[in-house]
């Protein structure tokens, strides 16, 4: 089964080392809004991307604490439209969505949430593939809606033993040895199990890999996490 290579990008800084990030990926996931003010690198990462051949997605960010299902709603139009607009204008469209961060989060806590971004993804983007956690709530409704999936694993993170990412705050979360990043990745190709913090064992099925870029050795694992895939 093939597994694709997926990475998030953001308005706020180009990450360092973009473009060869860029040559390791088959998706980019790009966050903009209206009030972005890096429109033009966006635009540049947009159109590398495309000469790539990497497929670019809309990734749909959220700061703040708690999230309504309208509010979702209203996020998911906003900055999904945003990317569509920027994509629109070289001809392009969103090839994917995925809720980041915080918004993946409470999507997987809440059912309203995860019917909101469902019912969004019908209606508005009808056969565009979402971009799940595997074994998340969102990730089961989804499924059961029938909307297409590609379901991500993250690499260079510790998962918990309910299936969940381990918060970033918390000690041993981060994984920046990119060579016991690429022998979890290729384990779990070989097994179908991934390792979670207790020492148990999960099994995944999962059609994407995320690295994300900013965090250490970035760069250094998605080409460890490249060689494996």
């Amino acid at each position: 089964m093939e597994v694709l290579l997926n990475a998030d990008f953001f308005p706020e800084s180009a990450p360092e080392g973009a473009s060869e990030l860029l040559d390791l990926v088959d998706l980019a996931n790009v966050a903009c809004s209206p009030r972005s003010r890096n429109a033009l690198a966006l635009r540049s990462l947009a159109k590398d991307a495309s000469l790539r051949g990497v497929r670019i997605g809309a990734l749909v960010r959220y700061f703040g604490g708690e999230v309504s299902a309208r509010e979702l709603t209203s996020l998911m139009e906003e900055e999904i439209g945003s990317v569509r607009r920027l994509l629109g204008e070289s001809g392009g469209a969103v090839q994917h969505v995925k809720l980041h961060g915080l918004l993946a989060d409470l999507s997987d806590e809440h059912s309203d949430l995860a019917e909101a971004c469902v019912d969004w993804m019908e209606s508005e983007l009808e056969g565009t593939p979402l971009v799940v956690r595997t074994g998340g709530l969102l990730h089961a409704v989804a499924e059961a809606r029938g909307v297409p999936l590609l379901r991500e694993i993250t690499a260079g993170r510790s998962y918990v033993d309910e299936a969940r990412l381990m918060p970033p705050d918390q000690a041993k979360a981060l994984i920046e040895d990119a060579g016991a990043v690429a022998r979890t990745i290729a384990e779990w190709k070989q097994s179908g199990h991934w390792p979670t913090a207790s020492g148990k064992k999960w099994l995944v099925e999962a059609e994407t890999v995320c690295v994300t870029p900013g965090m250490p050795r970035d760069l250094e694992i998605a080409r460890a996490v490249r060689s494996v895939l």
